[in-house]
């Protein structure tokens, strides 16, 4: 390859490599309003990095001790006071009906059970981690990544910031909801006209979120019994009329259309991602019998669900002492690989710094949240790539110390290490492949990420090869170019 070609292929690769990194790093106002969030800060994290959102939920019966002190402390009713001194008896933090005391070990099972299901249903959200305990026997407590982005935990970016709270918020009112699936002819109706009289479980084979094309919905499955059984229902109402789907005195607005006979046993109701995913969840539960006691979000209660944001465990600027910690890492592998082997390194560190905007871009497009191990893993990936050329380098070096030319070097080298590389990356990719379909939360994430990285760093293994053609092509003294010594002199190149 001519040096006119080298030159205008390396150039091109790196200039885009040079706009990606800016985008991919670097935020900036493009307004007094408006600002640009770079690739980086806008990777959604985990609560190590940013923090956790809570919830105490207080079944029916039960209030905060704050909310008790309002009263009694506080208010000037002495009507209202007397009425909550003679109600409520003290149990820890929290005030308990004296009613529902009368049988405390029952109300306290129920409490722990439904606590039970509703961990199961947060599971089924696939947060890194979260946790679903019982606080002071009568109240449940839930705790969730706030699922947030740099930018959005600093407000540089004030939407993102609220839609996460907001689908946080979304998921613990719906994952909560008590009681059995019905079928009412309007979103007001008392009458059911299929619902918790009727074996629910028999007319609907599954219930699950249906995604594609990013579009989401909820899908029902139907058994031939519930086919025949909702075509009899749809057959008898009015045209034009629709019967909605409640959780227990909780509409989720999904409709069925009245008058006309349902061609399908499948059901399908698009809706926002998060409307889709919790619904699922939620119907999917109830579909199977777990069924919480106690209602827990009623509006009318005197204690309202508050969502609460925790500063991460490591501090506030842990995104920051991590990226620094990444940095470095990259840092050093360019370093190691320049002092190494010369100007070979610098296409060893062409391929790190690509590997990483790999990862950025990966991040953001597929929305993995990145967590302190999920970090720590992409960096064995960084790891793997660096390990994988040296290994590559080292049997060239290997090879010119046999006084062969530099192009035959290069050919035996790649050609004898070309196995070992395949297997390792091969077994890796078997890995990580496992870990992302059979674990869950974190685990899932951290297998999904290494995933990537398996296969970003097979694939810089031979964009390494290649770049190596193109840079090394016009150089006259090639050894010299790779920090090679060749110590027994055959034919020259």
């Amino acid at each position: 390859m001519g040096k006119v070609k080298s030159a205008v292929i390396t150039s091109l690769i790196v200039a885009a490599v040079l706009v990606l990194t800016l985008f991919a790093t670097i935020s900036f106002p493009t307004s007094n309003v408006k600002r640009y969030n770079s690739f980086i800060s806008t990777i959604v994290m985990g609560s190590e990095l940013t923090g956790d959102s809570y919830a105490v939920l207080y079944p029916a019966g039960v209030i905060s001790s704050s909310d008790y002190n309002v009263v009694v402390g506080d208010s000037e009713n002495i009507e209202e006071k007397n009425e909550y001194e003679g109600k409520y008896t003290p149990c820890g933090g929290v005030y308990v009906e004296n009613e529902k005391l009368e049988d405390k070990d029952a109300f306290k099972a129920s409490v722990l059970k439904d606590a039970e299901i509703i961990s199961a249903r947060f599971a089924d959200k696939g947060y890194s981690g979260y946790s679903v305990t019982v606080v002071d026997d009568y109240s449940i407590k839930v705790t969730v990544p706030s699922n947030m982005s740099y930018a959005a935990l600093k407000e540089y970016d004030v939407s993102a910031r609220s839609a996460a709270l907001t689908e946080i918020g979304h998921a613990v009112q719906y994952l909560t909801l008590e009681g059995e699936m019905s079928l009412r002819d309007s979103e007001t109706a008392t009458t059911s006209m299929l619902g918790v009289n009727e074996d629910f479980s028999s007319y609907f084979r599954k219930i699950s979120m249906y995604s594609m094309a990013g579009s989401h919905a909820v899908k029902f499955d139907l058994t031939d019994e519930g086919f025949d059984k909702l075509n009899k229902i749809v057959s008898a109402g009015s045209e034009g009329s629709n019967a909605y789907i409640f959780v227990g005195e909780t509409t989720l607005g999904m409709q069925i259309a009245l008058g006309t006979p349902l061609t399908e046993k499948s059901m399908f109701y698009q809706l926002d991602r998060a409307y889709a995913q919790d619904f699922s969840i939620l119907l999917s539960s109830v579909h199977s019998g777990n069924v919480l006691e106690n209602k827990y979000n009623d509006a009318k209660s005197s204690t309202e669900m508050k969502l609460i944001s925790v500063t991460p465990v490591f501090g506030e600027y842990a995104a920051v002492y991590l990226g620094v910690v990444v940095l470095l890492a990259i840092i050093a592998s360019v370093v190691a690989s320049v002092l190494k082997y010369k100007k070979l390194g610098l296409i060893n560190a062409l391929t790190v710094v690509i590997y990483s905007l790999a990862m950025v871009c990966a991040l953001n497009i597929i929305g993995i949240q990145l967590t302190l191990a999920g970090a720590f893993i992409a960096l064995a990936g960084l790891a793997l790539i660096t390990f994988t050329n040296f290994y590559v380098f080292e049997a060239i070096r290997k090879e010119t110390f046999t006084g062969r030319t530099f192009q035959a070097s290069v050919k035996d080298g790649y050609k004898k290490t070309l196995m070992s590389v395949l297997d390792l990356h091969i077994v890796l990719v078997v890995i990580a492949a496992m870990l992302a379909l059979i674990g869950f939360g974190e685990l899932a994430a951290c297998g999904l990420i290494f995933f990537i990285a398996v296969i970003a760093s097979y694939t810089l293994y031979w964009f390494t090869r290649f770049m190596w053609f193109v840079t090394v092509s016009p150089v006259k003294d090639k050894f010299g170019f790779c920090g090679y010594t060749r110590e027994v002199y055959g034919d020259e190149d």
